[in-house]
């Protein structure tokens, strides 16, 4: 057995973290008074008030054994574990699993900036994509882990590309254990309001039994399934703790009861083999979709020269197949064909099986269900979220033929929906943000479609 060695929590992350918590406090040790007393007295007298502390006092002598637990932190050297600065707890989160991710695949660490990532998502520099209003602080409004996703997945920074973003049931345990220890970090809202903070020992913990408002953002780097229901503030119903990365304390692994439900569980991966990726979208961020039927194929067109290597897109579903071909401008020739399933929702890379020289060509995906695209512009009272489409970028194949996706009577042959999003839920980031009218907005079902959200990923 290997005991988890957790350093005491220094005042200042204490207080943050309770701070953020309310009506929290931590629990005191008191069996070093215990234990020098003992000291000092017979034999006889030191069992007795050893039995008298044990009642008086909880013992801190837990040790893990290596069956139910997991931890990403014993495992990885360059995790860094920093406390948050405003409320970017979301890309703080974020960032941990992206990192968590770049050492599992790479050995390396990621080294990316956590106000470089905010001004990427909500910054001006850019044509489309979210926009912060100017009364609001950026820093503070907080954000979506689909935003991430949204915005990373379509660059190649320091030769690092997002290339997943997988998300995950909150309630299913079993799914976010095996993304933890095969892909890295796993991002969870949980409510940072309405629960209880302790210290058993060295460990902190947190308890709440239900959730208000998820408000705070934490990645899961492990869990012990063992870990006692009595070592939190208020004992918990079952044994059983995720282990997370909070940056409201910093440096401090967290043990949060599985008794606490979860929301919002997204894993993200990053990749170092691509050199750039070609796209068009601003991603997916209202979960916007186009059919045609039993199935819907669309495309867009590239002009770059180089290797293709993977190609990029989103899915709204649980599950779908999908068909890729590259094919000429013009979609007269063929030139490589490959099959996929997307076996989770949010966003995929799809290595090809072999890269593709290419020049002017267009990546052409046929899906099962649907197939994903970036919505019509919408003012908010938060923000904007801004699209744009051009001429020859996109284009849907319906009646036979190819129609570009900017025609006047695109409605006509295809048919628009959205699926399940973070709007859906009744508490969450921007909830104090949103109006009424805003929610109806962002959630209408007939839109006017923009470009297919399909990425071409180049090779070194």
């Amino acid at each position: 057995m290997k005991k988890c060695i957790l350093s005491a929590l220094t005042a200042i992350c204490l207080a943050a973290s309770m701070t953020a918590c309310a009506g929290s406090s931590s629990q005191t040790d008191s069996s070093s008074a215990s234990s020098s007393s003992a000291e000092s007295s017979s034999a006889a007298e030191s069992s007795s008030a050893a039995d008298s502390s044990s009642e008086a006092a909880p013992k801190y002598d837990y040790v893990h054994g290596a069956d139910g637990y997991y931890n990403l932190a014993e495992e990885l050297k360059l995790f860094k574990t920093p406390v948050q600065q405003a409320g970017t707890c979301w890309l703080y989160a974020a960032r941990a699993s992206m990192q968590t991710s770049c050492e599992k695949a790479t050995g390396k660490e990621l080294k990316m900036e956590i106000y470089d990532m905010l001004e990427a998502i909500y910054g001006e520099g850019k044509q489309e994509g979210l926009f912060v209003n100017s009364a609001i602080d950026k820093s503070d409004l907080g954000g979506y882990q689909q935003f991430v996703a949204d915005r990373l997945s379509a660059e190649c920074k320091d030769g690092i590309t997002l290339d997943s973003s997988m998300i995950i049931d909150p309630t299913d345990r079993e799914t976010i254990k095996n993304a933890v220890r095969t892909r890295g970090g796993v991002t969870v809202g949980i409510d940072s309001q309405n629960c209880e903070v302790g210290m058993f020992g060295t460990y902190p913990t947190l308890i709440y039994k239900q959730a208000k408002i998820y408000d705070h953002v934490v990645t899961v780097i492990g869990w012990d399934d063992h870990f006692p229901k009595e070592y939190f503030k208020t004992p918990a119903q079952q044994d059983g703790a995720w282990i997370v990365y909070n940056s409201n304390l910093g440096g401090k692994c967290q043990y949060i009861s599985y008794d606490s439900p979860l929301e919002y569980a997204i894993s993200h991966t990053v990749s170092d083999t691509y050199s750039q990726v070609q796209s068009y979208d601003a991603g997916n961020v209202l979960n916007s979709y186009i059919t045609t039927g039993d199935s819907t194929k669309v495309a867009n067109v590239f002009h770059k020269k180089g290797k293709l290597a993977a190609v990029g897109t989103f899915n709204v579903f649980d599950k779908q197949d999908i068909k890729i071909e590259i094919m000429s401008a013009d979609f007269k020739t063929v030139l490589y064909t490959q099959y996929a399933v997307l076996d989770y929702r949010g966003y995929h890379t799809v290595a090809l099986n072999k890269p593709v020289d290419v020049t002017d060509y267009a990546v052409v995906i046929t899906y099962s269900k649907g197939a994903s695209v970036e919505g019509e512009t919408v003012e908010i009272s938060a923000a904007s979220y801004k699209t744009s489409i051009e001429k020859g970028q996109s284009f849907v194949f319906a009646d036979g033929k190819w129609k570009d996706m900017t025609d006047s009577d695109i409605n006509k042959v295809i048919k628009t929906d959205k699926a399940q999003s973070f709007l859906d839920g009744d508490s969450g980031a921007w909830r104090d943000y949103l109006t009424f009218g805003d929610i109806e907005a962002m959630k209408k079902t007939d839109f006017a479609p923009g470009n297919c959200c399909i990425k071409a990923l180049y090779t070194k």
